[in-house]
């Protein structure tokens, strides 16, 4: 795999020891990856290119080692077994995620997660509290995945208070980076990217700036591997799924 120039969603995730489905959620949150197509600015930097099957079938595949790089960068881990072993194992001997950081001294330990159907379609977000079992989700008629992981944080945060110290375990990277990194980033000039362009999602983004704001207890955020076998974080995954399907029946029964 290391001299091969281009390779599968599947290729790139026996090199990280993921399922071709987690590849694309890591690609997604990138901004490399629109539903099932590559996006836009990543085929026009060169990261992401169109391939065909013999039946004439159109699929992408991506820069190995560019886009390996980037996944790097998301603090994965390269898997050292075998492809084959790997894809067996969903990597988990492999790549697991750093140790759990000590949920202890924190008054409240909440997981969260997002899904949309298609992506974009029908969305859901969820939350799983911890520290006393509660959970709440909800879901919108027409979303992203990257919109039910940023409802999903602003609810848990919400549900938390101001006042209580806080973990956020998540399986998104995208955003941990916005409520850690980007976000402060953007405010300070103006709402505006590096590049000067409105960042997506910006009234959620603004949302949980101001909560996180206004909170006098500590916040810390941990990233949780997703699909890993993760107790709370299976259960924010499967509420969250739960309630964009229960979004999808509602659109379809006012249709």
């Amino acid at each position: 795999m290391g001299s091969k120039s281009w390779s599968t969603q599947t290729e790139l995730g026996k090199m990280f020891a993921l399922t071709a489905r987690e590849v694309g959620q890591h690609l997604t949150e990138l901004g490399l990856k629109e539903g099932a197509s590559a996006a836009e600015r990543a085929v026009s930097d060169g990261l992401a290119k169109d391939a065909k099957l013999r039946d004439g079938t159109v699929f992408y595949v991506w820069h190995t080692e560019r886009v390996g790089a980037l996944l790097d960068g998301r603090g994965l881990t390269r898997s050292t077994q075998a492809p084959a072993a790997a894809a067996r194992g969903r990597g988990r001997a492999a790549a697991e995620p750093a140790p759990a950081r000590s949920v202890a001294g924190y008054g409240k330990v909440v997981a969260t997660d997002g899904s949309a159907l298609g992506n974009p379609g029908p969305t859901g977000w969820a939350w799983v509290d911890q520290t006393t079992g509660e959970t709440g989700a909800g879901g919108l008629e027409h979303g992203t995945n990257n919109i039910g992981e940023l409802l999903a944080l602003l609810e848990a945060l919400r549900h938390a208070g101001p006042e209580v110290d806080l973990l956020v375990r998540a399986d998104s990277q995208y955003v941990i980076n916005i409520a850690t990194k980007w976000a402060k980033g953007w405010k300070r000039r103006g709402w505006l990217k590096g590049d000067g362009k409105v960042p997506e999602n910006l009234a959620l983004v603004q949302a949980i700036d101001a909560e996180l704001g206004a909170r006098t207890g500590r916040t810390d955020f941990e990233w949780v591997r997703g699909h890993a076998g993760d107790e709370h974080n299976e259960l924010a995954d499967s509420l969250a799924v739960g309630a964009a399907k229960e979004a999808q029946a509602a659109r379809r029964v006012a249709r």
